[in-house]
């Protein structure tokens, strides 16, 4: 296995390109197909190449790129105005999440970052299995669930660099439109994402390979996007809410494998 830790300063091989435009293809076409997807699958597999930290250097600005394809692919499908004024402690408490998560990143073992995301993953599948997570009382006020789920978004974005599992707990408990979720949760990663591109630039974390990288992973990225919109509008929307939580189940399978196995995740 190619493997770098936490530096690309000697540069990439072939094999490294092929293999990390290969994943950020297939992540695009699962961001595609889906609607949200790219970090969440790009992550695990650039970790298995690199390490954990770099991995995250590498996405954070090529998700940006596809993050800003996937609103334009679904400009005019919700309303984001009335989104904003429902949802705004999210963007609100994000970047204050992100600031402490991106502390955790160098402060605390990846792997236990790791499986607490995976643990609350787990916890909602169990939940919603049982069928406990149908609750009125929460559909009723939006805006306060918002609060906690806006701080635990930006505390895994700015730790295991995804923050799509927190963000779709929270709106699949909403019960809300495939469309509304796709485009408030692609503003809500652009948000994100901007900030931990910032903090992230103040750590030094981004060397010249990290920069040269974001075009030929951000247009790969694009390319299996088209194709995964293309497979989506063969498929019955009536399951879409089954593939996000198939989604979620093999992003905490993931982790924990990951985990198991020993490695630097």
């Amino acid at each position: 296995m190619f493997r770098m830790t936490d530096t690309l300063a000697h540069g990439f091989t072939v094999t490294h390109w092929v293999l990390t435009v290969g994943i950020a293809l297939f992540a695009g076409l699962v961001n595609g197909f889906i609607g949200i997807g790219f970090p969440l699958f790009a992550t695990p597999l650039f970790s298995l190449i690199f390490g954990f930290k770099t991995a995250v250097a590498l996405l954070v600005m090529p998700t940006v790129v596809v993050t800003l394809f996937t609103l334009w692919a679904f400009r005019g499908q919700a309303d984001l105005r009335s989104a904003l004024r429902t949802y705004w402690p999210l963007p609100a408490t994000m970047p204050i999440g992100l600031v402490a998560g991106v502390w955790a990143l160098h402060a605390v073992d990846s792997r236990w970052l790791m499986l607490l995301m995976a643990g609350v993953i787990i916890a909602f599948l169990a939940l919603d299995w049982m069928g406990r997570t149908d609750v009125p009382a929460l559909r009723r006020h939006p805006t306060l669930l918002a609060l906690p789920f806006g701080l635990l978004a930006g505390f895994c974005e700015g730790a295991v660099n995804v923050a799509g599992p927190m963000l779709l707990i929270y709106f699949l408990m909403l019960d809300l439109p495939v469309a509304a979720i796709i485009a408030v949760l692609n503003w809500l990663f652009l948000v994100g994402k901007s900030v931990q591109t910032l903090l992230m630039a103040q750590r030094g974390a981004f060397d010249a390979v990290a920069v040269m990288a974001v075009l030929p992973l951000g247009a790969a990225g694009i390319l299996g996007y088209a194709a995964g919109m293309r497979l989506r509008r063969r498929a019955d929307p009536a399951r879409y809410r089954g593939w996000l939580k198939a989604t979620l189940a093999i992003m905490a399978a993931g982790l924990v494998i990951r985990v198991l196995a020993g490695g630097e995740v």
